[in-house]
């Protein structure tokens, strides 16, 4: 069976993410890539062969040759893209684009102004990729967040630096972090988020797998629109009283309570905090970092 100019394009969205990956590891291990920018390279030389496919009438041979090209680029990757959307092999054999739900990278510089190719803004903490606001959409799709190029861990690292949670059922990103490295986002950073597609699958409508956040300080957490909690569970490293609202510093939802360090407490929310409309809740008084366990559900 013949490769079409459509598997190689689609074989290209995802064959960045593993390119970006593979280098950010031998960085990390060896102190040295063998090509940083090879990423952006599969990205310009994919749109370029996905405008020229994408164009009512077209040169068959210019358009083999730029496929081909673009599939030599891929290298290894787009052998392994191949076995992630189970392809087959062949040769070009160009036909009208037919598209794919592989959500496109995200990469921006942080402005004053959010939009859809920039979706956070200067002092941003959470942003929701679902679709909804012009960005790709992320639903289902675990991700990597790279900051300033450099690439962002789900879990504190215990020196006060930005750490992140991802939500693949309510796309919902959230930054975190104290002084001296402020986790929310600052005006002219580079910004850079990529789908990650090892382990890609649908999720259920009702989930029990959390949203884990991690708070060492006061903070907040944006249930998504279409969604609700109930139930919050917390494990503390401190005795900190500890108390949610939905309003700042407020107890709407859980009086002061003494935290058990070390320990999980239930604090007994139920589903009716969210009522399908996107919703801030605050915790206060923790002093020492704490992991929060959110349960969302569908409403």
């Amino acid at each position: 069976m013949a490769y079409t100019s459509d598997d190689i394009i689609l074989w290209g969205k995802i064959s960045q993410p593993f390119s970006i990956q593979n280098e950010t590891r031998k960085k990390a291990l060896t102190g040295s890539s063998i090509d940083k920018d090879h990423h952006i390279k599969l990205y310009v030389e994919r749109k370029s062969v996905e405008w020229y496919n994408d164009q009512p009438t077209q040169d068959a041979d210019i358009l083999y040759s730029i496929s081909n090209w673009l599939f030599a680029l891929e290298g290894v990757w787009g052998l392994k893209a191949q076995f992630v959307n189970g392809g087959s092999g062949g040769q070009v054999a160009p036909i009208s684009p037919s598209g794919d739900n592989i959500p496109n990278v995200l990469d921006w510089i942080i402005e004053a102004t959010s939009s859809g190719t920039s979706p956070m803004k200067d002092g941003d903490r959470t942003v929701t990729l679902d679709g909804s606001n012009g960005t790709p959409d992320y639903r289902g799709y675990n991700i990597n967040f790279f900051r300033g190029g450099v690439t962002q861990n789900t879990t504190p690292l215990g020196d006060g630096s930005t750490y992140y949670s991802w939500n693949r059922a309510t796309a919902q990103f959230t930054l975190f972090g104290t002084a001296p490295v402020n986790g929310a986002a600052q005006l002219g950073e580079l910004f850079r988020i990529t789908p990650d597609l090892i382990g890609v699958g649908n999720l259920p409508s009702t989930s029990n797998a959390p949203d884990t956040i991690y708070l060492d300080t006061d903070g907040t957490y944006v249930i998504a629109a279409g969604y609700a909690i109930w139930k919050i569970r917390i494990k503390p490293t401190a005795a900190d009283t500890v108390k949610i609202g939905t309003t700042l510093a407020g107890d709407e939802i859980m009086f002061d309570k003494v935290m058990t360090p070390n320990v999980y407490g239930d604090n007994g929310v139920t589903y009716d905090v969210g009522e399908g409309a996107s919703q801030t809740i605050y915790f206060t008084g923790f002093t020492s970092q704490a992991q929060i366990d959110i349960y969302l559900l569908p409403i």
